[in-house]
């Protein structure tokens, strides 16, 4: 359905239009000025309770190299003095909680030293390190009790400081701030490729963090598709006629009930009170149907299918 369409079904229910053309008069002013208003609030309603709107991001899951051996990276160290080195570095991260210096050096020289200092939590730390590929070393010297933990030195450069990724063995992608629309992530809609596209499989091997953190194994890269539940684009009193609804049929034909039921209040109460009904009772049925699909698997005993 269009724009058009869902304006002209409004009118037709308030008995504001007949035929197939929009009536822009004193009679129906009122009522289209207020109609993307309550049309926002129809889908709001309609996407977020009954058939979803559903579209898809790829994610490209590759973290960076660490030029530390993953076993001594991970590990959690109660640092007094600990030294972390590796050749060709020109940037780094860890997580440390205590009091206590940092003392960066490219070949043998200091290059930087840093006070370190967190209480009771771990505090996130990045750098940039300029190297021509000699060994850098990451030199914790702490006199309090104090911790480090996931540890890196890139071979990555970055153009800031606050480029530079964390490091651990999950990675968390905060989906909201990948997708402008996003409202939740759906149950089991999550696809990989492998890191050359070489696979398609469903996947399991991924970690929720309430609705919209995904969290990926960092040892398993490679491209995933996942499939989200989105917000409707917003009605302006910019938005052309011919403009098509991101939703289906049998969801649409309901826009025009809520609309109808918001915009002839005060005409008559009765019939819009009615409307209402229709609406939420049709909403309802939607919520039902869409509740009641799932997913389905069996093992083919013969290996035939």
């Amino acid at each position: 359905m269009t724009w058009k369409d869902v304006k002209l079904a409004t009118l037709q229910k308030m008995f504001a239009a007949e035929g197939s053309t929009i009536p822009t008069d004193e009679s129906t002013t009122d009522y289209l000025a207020g109609m993307p208003y309550v049309a926002n609030e129809a889908l709001q309603r309609l996407s977020t309770a009954g058939k979803f709107i559903v579209k898809s991001i790829v994610i490209a899951h590759n973290p960076l190299e660490n030029l530390i051996t993953d076993s001594e990276a991970m590990a959690i160290h109660s640092v007094g003095n600990k030294e972390f080195t590796a050749d060709g570095a020109h940037s780094y991260f860890f997580e440390f909680t205590g009091k206590g210096t940092l003392t960066v050096t490219v070949g043998g020289t200091i290059t930087d030293e840093i006070e370190l200092e967190s209480k009771n939590t771990y505090t996130e730390y990045r750098g940039l390190i300029e190297n021509s590929n000699e060994t850098v070393a990451l030199i914790f010297s702490c006199t309090y009790p104090s911790t480090v933990k996931n540890i890196a030195l890139y071979e990555a450069q970055f153009d800031s400081e606050f480029e530079v990724p964390e490091y651990a063995t999950k990675v968390r992608y905060y989906l909201k701030d990948l997708c402008d629309d996003f409202y939740q992530l759906g149950d089991n809609q999550i696809y990989y490729e492998g890191v050359m596209g070489s696979g398609y499989i469903q996947t399991s091997k991924y970690y929720r963090e309430s609705d919209s953190v995904l969290v990926l194994n960092r040892d398993e890269p490679g491209s995933y598709i996942v499939y989200y539940r989105a917000y409707p684009p917003e009605i302006t009193e910019a938005t052309l006629d011919d403009y098509e609804l991101p939703l289906d049929r049998e969801v649409a034909v309901l826009l025009p009930l809520y609309m109808a039921s918001q915009l002839y209040k005060d005409d008559d109460n009765g019939i819009a009170t009615t409307y209402r009904n229709e609406f939420e009772v049709a909403l309802e049925s939607l919520v039902d149907s869409s509740t009641s699909q799932g997913f389905e698997e069996f093992t083919s005993e013969s290996g035939w299918i």
